[in-house]
């Protein structure tokens, strides 16, 4: 029995990652308030956290892989066979701009990621309820904003501006869906854009963050792993199916965020973010 509660507890956090990573609510946030108030005996090591992220940056690359694997074609099109067709030039221009939206966190990403994490040290739950309703608030503005634009091409201006405003979405709590979504919405570009953008930045964003925690502990799983067993074959087990679940969750949320997002139904969210953000700033205070 303990067996199976402990294993149902791991499918409860792979579908909490894979459902909260894709939309407008911070997944780091209800994964650390999930394992601090309801699940302080599961295993909460940065190493389990990168392998539910792991699995939802999968996820990601599948539903995208047609998307992918054109700009890659068309990429080396453009560099080795030098094609200048115009679709080739476009997808070049994009991957450009791309690069430039993720700029900022790469040069400042992790500066500011060591400074929230000092502020989040002191009083976690309570920082974690400040994004909740920053987030709350980005989606209430954005409301009726959803159908308005039909842009569908950044140039390098709007990729510098996703990409800097993309840069607060490191406060534990805040939605980077929600930040990267609204200020594409502000710089004219469609829903379906912004979003496409937003989660084509998220694969190598996922794989830096993936990497900086191996740099930060040089390389040592023994140090990620605080808790887990080795010796334990079952605990093999419990991260395999955090793992598995984590990705279907994912896979199956993100074919529902397009389709909320394109219908302008983003009342759950802010509301839900709201009442998410004040029930974790009550229990911070009260902490």
């Amino acid at each position: 029995m303990d067996i199976i509660i402990e294993l149902l507890k791991y499918i409860f956090l792979g579908i909490v990652q894979g459902i909260t990573e894709v939309l407008p609510i911070s997944s780091s946030a209800h994964v650390t308030v999930i394992q601090e108030l309801l699940l302080t005996d599961i295993d909460n090591s940065d190493f389990f956290l990168v392998i539910l992220n792991f699995g939802s940056m999968i996820a990601v690359v599948y539903f995208l892989r047609k998307s992918i694997c054109c700009y890659i074609e068309d990429f080396f099109k453009y560099t080795i066979k030098k094609n200048r067709e115009e679709s080739v030039v476009k997808s070049v221009r994009y991957l450009r701009n791309l690069f430039f939206g993720l700029l900022p966190m790469i040069l400042v990403g992790y500066y500011l990621g060591v400074l929230f994490t000092t502020i989040d040290n002191r009083n976690p739950i309570l920082i974690i309820g400040v994004g909740a309703l920053m987030t709350a608030t980005i989606l209430y503005l954005i409301r009726n904003e959803t159908n308005q634009h039909v842009n569908q091409d950044l140039t390098v201006r709007d990729s510098l501006f996703i990409g800097v405003l993309q840069l607060i979405s490191i406060l534990p709590g805040l939605s980077r869906l929600a930040v990267v979504t609204a200020a594409g919405v502000n710089r004219k570009l469609s829903m379906d854009s912004a979003l496409k953008f937003a989660f084509l930045m998220f694969i190598p964003i996922s794989v830096g963050s993936i990497l900086q925690q191996f740099i930060q502990y040089r390389h040592d799983l023994s140090g990620m792993m605080t808790n887990f067993d080795f010796t334990n074959y079952l605990h093999y087990i419990y991260y395999f199916v955090g793992f598995t679940v984590s990705i279907f969750a994912t896979y199956f949320a993100l074919k529902w965020v397009f389709v909320l997002f394109r219908r302008g139904k983003l009342e759950f969210f802010y509301i839900y973010n709201l009442v998410f953000g004040l029930i974790a700033l009550l229990i911070g205070i009260s902490s």
